[in-house]
Order: structure tokens, then C-alpha cells, then sequence
């Protein structure tokens, strides 16, 4: 396979890091547009290629569209890209909602753009929190649609950035995935937060199990105000057995059945153990 002419449309926490992990390995050639004029900025005063023309300038001769904006502004920027990329090229998106009734895809659109959701980020948003490391061993989830093509394309695209896995699944089967895996830590992380928060316990004064379980809650409310609302019903259910077992371990408490919290705490240490990255 040649290099790729690659496109990365969005230049915040995602597009940012393909730009940074794809550009300095000289593996193809990547040009960055950018929907932020603070984070094209960023880009530019470090030497990165980020076009000042229209949207459908910047990937009039790509072989690869990245699109890593906003889930809400996917829909928009996908509808100009299939219209002005090359016919051959593949054009995928990163967002963290694939099913076309969440993204608001028409078909026309859906049939062109393929959602490519690398499990890496950041609670922090932008250029600024952008890392040529960001994907080193990820898993990424691909739409099972995808052509071969495409696919050739993914495998060049997730291995050069040094991901670990890419794992082919329908979008409702991706979505549905995410409420459980993504959406719900988050939920988790914001109410132990705000739970802290409402009885005033001083920052200052936690230990690093605090704030580990706390990180996802200095996300903005912007980065998931879209996601958390694409899958109403798998989140409804995730949030019901993270209630179940909360409710569990209060019984057991107040029963003060050692053996019960025992098993709780078996089964979470045994797949947390699991999640560990290889050594």
C-alpha cells in the first residue's frame, strides 16, 4: 500500500494527536483543517500543515478522511465530505455514537462514512491536550460495514499510531458497548464528584483514590452532553445495575455480611486485573 494522503478534519484532543502521532514518523502526508481557530493556531505555531481554505479544499486530493469533530457536528462535516473528497478515498469518522438516528446521518451520507472510535482521550479537550501517544495500545472500534478497502486503510491507519486492537462490530452494537464502557464511568466519576462537592470535602485533602475515580469529572459538559443522550435505553439499563450493586453493598453493610461484600469485591478486583495493559 502507498502512503496515504491523509486529512484530519478537527484539531482538539483526537485530530491533534493523529497530527502529532502520524506527521514526525513521516508516514504519509498529513494535513490538518481545523473547526477551532485557537487550536489551528496551536497547530500552525508548531510547524504542522493546517490548511487556511474552505473545508472542501482541505481534502480535495486526500486518500484518508479523518473526521474527529464534536459528535454533533459530524452529520455537517461528513455531508461536505463525500461530496468533496476524491470518489475512492475512505472517509471515517471518530465520534463516540456510530448508529445513523444518533448521528442524524442521511443515507446518502451513511453509505460514504465510516465510524472508526479509537477507546483513548482525554478529560481534558483541545490541541493543548493532544499526545503522539495517545493511541499506543488502544482498542478501536470499527463499523463491521466497512469495505475492504477501508479496512486496508484502518489497518495502515490504527497500526502507524500505534494502536493495539481494532475490534469490527455493528454501530448499534458499538453504541450500546459505549453506554456501558465510556458513558457510564463518566456518569459514575460526575456523581462522586458532585457528591464531594455538595459536602464541601476540600481538594486539597484526598488521596490519590479520590482523584483517580474522579478524573472523568473534569470533562466538559459539551464533550458529552451529545453521547450520553444517543443511547437512552442502554445507558438506562447500565445505570440500573450500577444502582443494583451500589444498593448491594449497602444491604451488605448493613446486614454486615462480610461474605457478601467479599464476592463483590472478588469479581471487581478479578476484571480489573484483567484491564491492566501487558506489561
Amino acid at each position: 500500500m502507498k502512503l496515504p494522503n491523509v486529512t484530519v478534519i478537527g484539531l482538539g484532543c483526537i485530530g491533534g494527536s493523529f497530527m502529532k502521532a502520524i506527521t514526525p514518523t513521516g508516514g504519509g502526508f498529513a494535513r490538518g483543517w481545523s473547526t477551532s481557530p485557537e487550536d489551528g493556531a496551536m497547530a500552525r505555531a508548531l510547524d504542522f500543515d493546517v490548511g487556511d481554505g474552505t473545508l472542501e479544499e482541505s481534502m480535495r486530493d486526500a486518500n484518508l478522511v479523518l473526521i474527529a469533530v464534536p459528535v454533533q457536528a459530524i452529520a455537517e462535516v461528513a455531508s461536505v465530505a463525500v461530496h468533496a473528497a476524491p470518489t475512492d478515498a475512505a472517509i471515517v469518522h471518530c465520534g463516540g455514537v456510530q448508529s445513523s438516528d444518533a448521528l442524524k446521518l442521511d443515507e446518502a451520507t451513511r453509505a460514504r462514512v465510516i465510524g472508526a472510535h479509537p477507546l483513548a482521550g482525554s478529560h481534558d479537550s483541545g490541541f493543548g491536550a493532544a499526545r503522539a501517544d495517545l493511541f499506543q495500545g488502544c482498542t478501536v472500534s470499527i463499523e463491521s460495514r466497512a469495505s475492504d478497502d477501508v479496512r486496508s486503510w484502518m489497518n495502515w491507519l490504527w497500526t502507524h499510531v500505534g494502536a493495539a486492537r481494532l475490534e469490527y462490530r455493528t454501530a448499534e452494537e458499538h453504541d450500546g458497548m459505549m453506554a456501558w464502557v465510556s458513558h457510564l464511568p463518566q456518569l459514575a466519576s460526575t456523581a462522586l464528584a458532585a457528591t464531594f462537592a455538595a459536602e464541601q470535602i476540600d481538594p486539597d485533602s484526598v488521596g490519590p483514590g479520590a482523584r483517580d475515580t474522579t478524573r472523568l469529572a473534569a470533562s466538559a459538559f459539551e464533550q458529552w452532553s451529545s453521547l450520553v443522550q444517543a443511547q437512552p435505553a442502554a445507558l438506562d439499563a447500565a445505570l440500573t445495575k450500577l444502582e443494583h450493586n451500589v444498593a448491594s453493598i449497602r444491604e451488605a453493610l448493613a446486614r454486615g455480611d462480610q461474605r457478601a461484600l467479599r464476592k463483590l469485591w472478588d469479581s471487581a478486583r478479578e476484571w480489573r486485573r484483567a484491564a491492566e495493559p501487558p506489561a
